[in-house]
């Protein structure tokens, strides 16, 4: 008691002079600064510190005792407690104590033993809870983590009700069903929604779930494979970031189509498995971002994943700005090979992430998609697994019409390849006005062999405005100050 009662009073400001040591107590005599602040401030600075701190505040005097149960803010971790079932009753006890008080901020990890927690127990209290004046509500069952089967899932998920929620600001969910009574949810103030393995019970909830909330900006879905949607409707006339993650590889359920209809939408993030057999977009913002990095190994049918895959690009076909991943190239890259892939006529700006061995090959590849492109953006990495190809005889349209600037960063290889697709670019493209090369060190220690690097500065260059730079990173550089 005394060595936590030390360590809040230096926290908290109590000069040393004013604490003496009665029998078997501490005692606070003197002038004590903090405790004669009103209770609203003291209940506001409590706030900034987690539940468990603020409760630990009680020991402090009996003005202290019982401030911690007007903070405004419950931050709660199942493992902290015994078992599942103190956990729930500490809960009741403190929103009981609120009911008609102020907070404002609500989160809870549900974590123990999966063989000895019961998630469940927390419906009946998180259902009776006033969301009423509530800001930020989060709820993460780690349960969710474990086991494929549908027997985990009805042991361990969370089944949540959401009642009137008028002031809720961040709603934060994992592992939970809702029940599909969201027709009426009202959520006028929401602007942030994390749905993480939510289940959903039906298209129409998720779309009144969305719909429910008139001032939503962030939104990301990590569909769950246990849910019910079939059709994805994210209909928001205020989202401007929307991220999806896929369902994992062997969870896939009857996920078909997504319908995007966000006037003022900003910023698309596809993730992991991409698994729709439809996927439409019909108003973004008019600077509307996407960045794609999914994997399309869920669709057996060679003929229906083309398919799939050109209706997804087909989308973003007259917009400015994209972003791809490694994964994602390599399956346009496979489907291109026998029929065309739709041209971005609007593409200006392009960031994609290449395998080195792959990228001499691949890369003019996808840039004979980007007829108008004027930026480029290439992260090179180094795959052992991968098998080098061959340069391709392919000059992309962007190379002698529009592209201005290129941009690569690549690690510093034996073979030099990453100076050879510099070489490319210098070599061919007569609009281009500046190529910086960013040169790290390998993990594997590989240098350039003397003379290679001053080689390629000194090579012709097609447009006569082209600025060639190199910047090394830390340690790319050698000791006697020469790149390495």
């Amino acid at each position: 008691m005394e060595k936590l009662f030390y360590k809040s009073q230096k926290r908290l400001g109590v000069s040393s002079s004013s604490v003496r040591e009665g029998e078997g107590q501490v005692v606070i005599s003197g002038e004590d600064m903090i405790s004669s602040l009103p209770e609203p401030l003291l209940c506001h600075i409590l706030s900034l510190l987690t539940t468990e701190q603020t409760v630990r505040t009680s020991v402090l005097s009996s003005r202290w005792r019982h401030i911690w149960k007007w903070v405004p803010r419950l931050e709660l971790d199942s493992s902290d407690f015994t078992n599942d079932k103190f956990c729930v009753d500490f809960i009741d006890k403190f929103l009981t104590f609120h009911e008609k008080s102020c907070l404002r901020d609500f989160k809870l990890t549900i974590d123990h033993d999966v063989f000895g927690g019961d998630a469940s127990l927390y419906e009946p209290r998180l259902g009776r809870m006033n969301m009423r004046k509530l800001e930020r509500f989060q709820v993460d069952n780690k349960f969710g983590v474990f086991g494929p089967s549908s027997i985990d899932y009805f042991r361990f998920r969370t089944p949540l009700t959401l009642s009137l929620c008028e002031a809720l600001v961040s709603l934060n969910l994992h592992f939970v069903s809702l029940n599909d009574d969201l027709e009426s949810l009202s959520l006028p103030c929401l602007k942030t929604m994390y749905l993480e393995d939510v289940v959903l019970p039906s298209d129409a909830a998720a779309e009144a779930l969305i719909s429910s909330s008139p001032v939503l900006e962030v939104l990301k879905i990590c569909l769950s494979r246990y849910d019910a949607v079939v059709a994805l409707r994210v209909r928001s006339p205020s989202l401007k970031s929307f991220t999806l993650r896929g369902v994992g590889l062997f969870f896939v359920r009857g996920h078909s189509s997504v319908v995007i209809d966000a006037p003022k939408l900003e910023y698309l993030s596809l993730m992991e498995y991409y698994q729709f057999r439809s996927f439409k977009i019909t108003s973004v913002a008019e600077s509307f971002k996407v960045d794609i990095d999914v994997e399309f190994e869920l669709m057996t049918d060679c003929l229906s994943r083309k398919k799939i895959i050109y209706n997804l690009l087909n989308n973003f076909s007259g917009f400015k700005v994209m972003t791809m991943s490694w994964r994602t190239l390599q399956f346009i890259n496979s489907s291109h090979e026998r029929d065309p892939l739709p041209k971005f006529h609007g593409l200006t700006r392009l960031r994609v992430t290449i395998c080195l061995k792959a990228s001499s090959e691949l890369l003019p590849t996808v840039l004979e998609s980007c007829p108008n492109l004027k930026h480029l953006t290439v992260e090179l990495f180094i795959y052992r697994s991968a098998v080098s190809t061959r340069p391709s005889t392919v000059l992309p349209h962007c190379l002698v019409s529009s592209l201005e600037s290129v941009e690569m960063e690549s690690p510093v290889t034996e073979v030099a390849t990453e100076l050879r697709l510099a070489r490319y670019f210098m070599k061919n493209s007569t609009t281009l006005k500046k190529l910086v090369l960013r040169l790290k060190q390998s993990s594997s220690g590989e240098k350039h062999r003397p003379g290679v690097l001053e080689q390629l500065i000194d090579s012709p260059r097609r447009s006569s405005l082209c600025q060639f730079e190199v910047i090394p990173t830390q340690n790319a550089w050698g000791p006697s100050g020469s790149f390495m």
